[in-house]
């Protein structure tokens, strides 16, 4: 998609990474161009796990402990899933800056999560869900925020 010109171009290439819970849309801006590079979602692997969940609470396991487990498990599984492909497309030499966007209540953690080399090319960090959003109003947020 072409940037629109009342945004200004990235100079240098930069992936977008727009997350919630359990997923990643990354995009990749360089010059006037952004385009959608990946996903990552870990909503499949609970759908893998919830049938092996259920013959654990028939065999009468908490329901509520599972269901802390599965939030627990379920935010470690996507931040190690997250990680492993910045870090393999940092090496890669994909981008040069990273902008995220979070929701508020999960920044922090997000930042605890990612490796440190990961952090030192973080540019932005939004504090907002912007997974449905229109790409061309995600990166006029994301332009909003001064870089850190």
């Amino acid at each position: 998609m072409q940037i629109p010109s009342e945004l200004r171009a990235y100079e240098k290439p930069t992936l977008i990474v727009v997350t919630n819970t359990m997923k990643a849309k990354l995009f990749l801006a360089k010059e006037r161009e952004v385009e959608e590079i990946s996903v990552i979602d870990v909503t499949k692997d609970l759908e893998d796990e919830s049938s092996g969940r259920e013959k654990l609470i028939a065999s009468g396991a908490g329901g509520n402990e599972l269901s802390d487990k599965k939030d627990h498990i379920t935010k470690d599984h996507f931040y190690h899933a997250l990680n492993e492909d910045l870090m393999r497309r940092l090496q890669n030499n994909e981008f040069e800056a990273l902008a995220f966007t979070v929701p508020a209540e999960l920044e922090n953690e997000l930042k605890e999560c990612l490796n440190v080399q990961l952090l030192k090319k973080a540019i932005a960090f939004v504090p907002k869900n912007l997974m449905n959003d229109d790409l061309v109003d995600i990166i006029t947020v994301v332009q909003e925020i001064p870089e850190e």
